[in-house]
C-alpha cells in the first residue's frame, strides 16, 4: 500500500511533497522494520531495481519494509529536503506502528547510490529532525545501516549529477565538505554494511572505502565487500560477481539489530 506522509497544508507549503510517499511491504508480524531508499542521482527514485526487490527479500527474512519515494529533481532534492522526508517517514511509521503491527523501537536504513548518501548523511544529523510529531517525539536513530554502491563524498570522487541536485549548480568547497559523510561520522553512527563493485564507473568505489576508513578510525562496527565487476545500479546483482550480497547484508542486519526478526 501507499501512504502519503505529508498533510495537505504541508504540500501547499512545498508542492513537491505530494510526490513523497511510502510503499509498504508488511508481513503481519511484530518485527523490526527497514526503510529502503533507492538511488537515482537525486533525480528520480529507482524503485524497480533498488526498492521493491530489496523489500521483498527483507520480507522473506522476517523484516517489515517500506520503500521511501523522497524529494528528487532539480530544486526539489536540495538539502535538506530529502533528509526531512526521511525523518518524516520514520516519524510516520513509528506513530502508526500499532496500525502496521510492527516493532516501532528497532529499525534500519538501506540505501543505494544517492539513496545511500541520503541514509548515511541522515545518520550524522538525525537529531536535527527529532521534533514533535502529532504530539509525540521519537528517536530517529537507526540501529543498522546497509549501503549498496553508495555515494559518500561530495568532494572527489563524487557523482556530478547527484552533487548538482543535492547542493545546486555551484556549491562551494565548504558546502561540499559539509555534505561529505566521511567527515561527518560520529561515535553514535550505526553498525554499517557496505558493498561496491571495483569497476563502478558511475560512483567510484573509493566512496565506500573512505566511509570504511572513517568508521574504522572511530571504532564503528562495519563490513565492506568489494567485488571485481558488475558496474553500477545492478540491484540484487543476479548473475553478477556480487550475487548473494543481500543475504550477507541481512545476516549483518540480524546480528546487529537489538531485537532480531523472528
Amino acid at each position: 500500500m501507499i501512504y502519503h506522509i505529508y498533510s495537505k497544508d504541508e504540500i501547499k507549503e512545498r508542492p513537491q511533497r505530494k510526490n513523497v510517499y511510502l510503499e509498504s511491504y508488511l508481513i503481519d508480524e511484530s518485527s523490526p522494520f527497514v526503510i529502503v531508499c533507492p538511488g537515482g542521482a537525486y533525480k528520480f527514485v529507482s524503485d524497480s531495481n533498488e526498492g521493491r526487490p530489496f523489500a521483498e527479500k527483507l520480507n522473506k527474512a522476517g523484516f517489515n519494509a517500506f520503500v521511501l519515494f523522497y524529494s528528487v529533481g532539480p530544486g526539489n532534492a536540495r538539502y535538506p529536503h530529502p533528509l526531512e522526508d526521511l525523518a518524516r517517514a520514520i516519524n510516520y511509521i513509528k506513530y502508526h506502528a500499532s496500525d502496521f503491527g510492527i516493532d516501532a523501537d528497532d529499525f534500519a536504513l538501506m540505501g543505494s547510490s544517492a539513496g545511500g548518501h541520503l541514509c548515511a548523511i541522515f545518520c550524522t544529523e538525525y537529531e536535527k529532525y527529532e521534533g514533535e510529531y502529532n504530539g509525540q517525539k521519537y528517536n530517529l536513530k537507526p540501529n543498522v545501516l546497509m549501503l549498496t554502491y553508495p555515494l559518500i563524498s561530495m568532494e572527489n570522487p563524487t557523482h556530478k549529477e547527484s552533487l548538482k541536485n543535492f547542493l545546486g549548480l555551484f556549491p562551494g568547497e565548504k558546502d561540499r565538505k559539509k555534505a561529505s559523510v566521511e567527515y561527518l561520522v560520529r561515535k553514535d553512527f550505526p553498525a554499517t554494511f557496505i558493498w561496491h563493485n571495483k569497476d563502478d564507473n558511475s560512483v567510484c568505489p573509493d566512496n565506500s572505502i573512505k566511509l570504511k576508513e572513517a568508521l574504522d578510525k572511530i571504532g564503528i562496527k562495519n563490513e565492506l565487500l568489494l567485488y571485481v565487476s558488475g558496474g553500477h545500479g545492478i540491484g540484487l546483482a543476479e548473475g553478477k560477481d556480487a550475487e548473494g550480497w543481500i543475504d550477507k547484508a541481512i545476516n549483518f542486519l540480524k546480528d546487529n539489530m537489538k531485537n532480531e526478526a523472528p
